[in-house]
């Protein structure tokens, strides 16, 4: 870490990459570049100034850290500082934003071209399962410490109702199931799975308890894109347009408080909104997409 407190820019750098990218480049001769993630900035370094050369930025890693220690959490994977962040950025002609919110941070670094375009995925949508004697709730997320603490917030607030703990099921899968053993007496923990399209067949609603954090909640399509009764924080569905309530939570309170209302008469709804919300969300990032790609 040679910045002390955080990375430098080229820290997660290979230099050998660019010696590869420039000999791929004199043998196509290439018009344009995506690079991956403002840490790999360092390969437009290494190609001519006439391709058009693009950052696809994934999230925002200028203080990240400072975010995650005034979260209580211990600073994880790559963070840098805004100035370093904004070095990297200013080697491309391009840069692509997840989600609007950071589109607008990008800007307010002093970058002129700043696009969106987010998560774009087939849907994948699901039938509601016949009707169950509980329905099942659930949640699957990686062990990175938001969605761990997220996670043990959203069990803290269960443990409060015993209503709710007695009404439904409760399961939770993915990496983060290693991580929350010792503190979970409520979900069934099914680790992680072959697909994650097993986990939602077996769920009847799909929960994100997310609570802070940058860039855009993949789970949150995901959980949208099988046509799941979806439930979210507000943190859980910045960057995808949504008006209805059970998808902007203002605290894990108030989305344990949507889970009073769910019933078999509601869960059709539910789904459908859930369908209305990803279809309307990949419909714009494909029209944005198109709009980069055409404009190069």
């Amino acid at each position: 870490m040679t910045m002390g407190s955080h990375f430098g820019l080229d820290d997660w750098y290979d230099p050998q990459v660019g010696d590869v990218a420039a000999g791929l480049h004199r043998r196509w001769n290439y018009q344009a570049v995506i690079v991956n993630y403002v840490w790999f900035s360092g390969v437009l370094e290494s190609l001519p100034s006439n391709l058009i050369k693009i950052i696809d930025t994934h999230d925002v890693f200028g203080d990240r850290h400072l975010r995650s220690i005034a979260a209580g959490l211990k600073p994880e994977w790559y963070y840098t500082s805004q100035q370093e962040e904004l070095r990297g950025l200013q080697r491309a002609d391009i840069v692509l934003a997840i989600q609007n919110e950071e589109k607008k941070y990008f800007e307010e670094l002093g970058l002129s071209k700043v696009e969106v375009v987010g998560f774009v995925t087939p849907p994948n949508f699901l039938p509601l399962r016949p009707n169950q004697r509980k329905m099942t709730i659930g949640y699957i997320a990686s062990s990175n410490p938001w969605n761990v603490n997220s996670f043990l917030y959203l069990h803290a607030a269960l443990e409060k109702r015993p209503e709710l703990v007695k009404k439904f099921n409760f399961e939770v899968a993915g990496p983060i199931c290693n991580v929350i053993k010792n503190e979970n007496t409520i979900f069934n923990a099914s680790g992680i799975l072959d697909s994650v399209s097993n986990f939602y067949r077996n769920v009847d609603i799909v929960v994100n308890p997310m609570l802070g954090g940058t860039g855009l909640k993949i789970k949150s399509i995901e959980a949208l894109s099988f046509g799941r009764p979806f439930f979210s924080t507000a943190d859980g569905m910045v960057g995808i347009p949504s008006l209805y309530t059970q998808h902007n939570a203002s605290s894990i309170e108030m989305l344990v408080d949507h889970m009073q209302n769910i019933n078999e008469n509601t869960t059709r709804r539910l789904s459908a909104e859930s369908r209305e919300i990803f279809s309307a969300y990949q419909r714009h990032q494909m029209i944005n997409f198109k709009n980069v790609i055409q404009g190069i």
